[in-house]
């Protein structure tokens, strides 16, 4: 029997040579993102690998040192690990997709492996078009939390627009008779503008406080995903109206930020860049358009907007897996007598792991 190999986000060449033997792997699974999160310090990036002759399974996580939450310090043994921000999980390649043995085995060394480096608990975001959830059966809980919205580009051009909404229809149409124009800003002159217009649509639309993201965040960003980072700006008569960042990676591109001006909207500059994005996708060999879905997976105004432009949906998935129930417990308890000490309280009860909880 193999064993797993462990691969860290430094490892740039050996982690990216790896994620290329699967069938289909996202920007979420890219060793220069993980290496982002750790600068971001969300723990250390890591990437573990089972292998048995032409099959191969990776799952990437972000490990942390539970000594590090206030209140826990003593539990200098015990680690975690959860999934950088988006859409990542396991990825393989199509022999061991169909080999349920192995995949049993995979889960065998993982945990072996998580027991052996003092792991308690173990969280992932899924991918919902690789639907990696179905190689996660073995351990813990997987959950579905709501629908993403996909555009499938291997239709026709009409075949795609038949597909939206009535007014989506109408309001793209619009935009562009009445001059709006979009362009993807190759040489990023409007970085700086995008940044400070997402940071102000992040306050008007009351984003919950992880959604602004710094200055060194998006940096690390564009320094990560290199080329593969488009942005595309929409402008009214001169005037910066909205960007958008979309990432593209083998036949799929993400949705990833946006920001749009509180003076623009009535033009709905976002519908006119998810239109054009969508025509360069086409033309560029990807195959889907993937929007995301609702903040926290809600069927909200986000989503109502992103599900104006496709019927097409996909589960999101997590992942939730307690590797040590009684350490789990203890720590739970811990955290709890440190939060009543400081007159605090824990108001999501759902919160995994519930020691972690802010």
């Amino acid at each position: 029997m193999s064993e797993l190999s462990i691969i860290f986000a430094s490892q740039n060449c050996e982690w990216e040579q790896t994620i290329k033997n699967a069938d289909s792997y996202d920007f979420y699974h890219l060793p220069g993102y993980h290496t982002l999160h750790e600068r971001q310090g969300d723990g250390t990036g890591t990437l573990l690998v089972y292998e048995e002759d032409n099959k191969f399974i990776a799952l990437p996580l972000m490990i942390r040192e539970i000594s590090q939450i206030p209140g826990l310090e003593t539990f200098t043994d015990y680690r975690d690990a959860t999934s950088v921000y988006g859409y990542p999980g396991p990825i393989c390649n199509a022999a061991a997709r169909r080999d349920q043995s192995f995949i049993a085995r995979f889960h065998q060394q993982l945990n072996r492996y998580a027991l052996s480096q003092g792991w308690v608990s173990v969280f992932s975001r899924l991918n919902p078009l690789l639907k990696n959830h179905q190689l996660l059966t073995h351990h813990g809980e997987i959950i579905g939390l709501g629908d993403t919205i996909i555009i499938d580009l291997g239709l026709t051009e009409e075949e795609q627009t038949a597909q939206y909404r009535k007014s989506h229809r109408y309001e793209v149409r619009r935009a562009r008779r009445e001059g709006m124009k979009v362009h993807h800003d190759a040489e990023w002159k409007n970085y700086e503008a995008f940044i400070d217009l997402y940071h102000r649509t992040m306050q008007r639309v009351h984003a919950a406080p992880h959604y602004f993201f710094n200055r060194t965040y998006f940096d690390d960003l564009r320094t990560a995903l290199g080329n593969r980072l488009r942005l595309y700006v929409a402008t009214m008569n001169g005037n910066f109206c909205a960007a958008s960042l979309f990432v593209k990676t083998q036949n799929i591109i993400e949705y990833h930020l946006s920001a749009s001006s509180d003076d623009c909207l009535k033009w709905a500059p976002s519908k006119l860049i998810i239109d054009e994005v969508r025509q360069w996708g086409k033309v560029s060999g990807a195959r889907w358009l993937h929007l995301g879905g609702g903040v926290g997976s809600q069927e909200d105004a986000l989503f109502r907007f992103k599900a104006g432009f496709s019927p097409l949906r996909r589960r999101f998935f997590i992942w939730k897996w307690i590797v040590q129930p009684q350490v789990y417990e203890q720590l739970v308890r811990k955290r709890e007598q440190w939060v009543r000490k400081h007159n605090e309280s824990i108001s999501d009860s759902s919160y995994f792991p519930s020691y972690r909880h802010p």
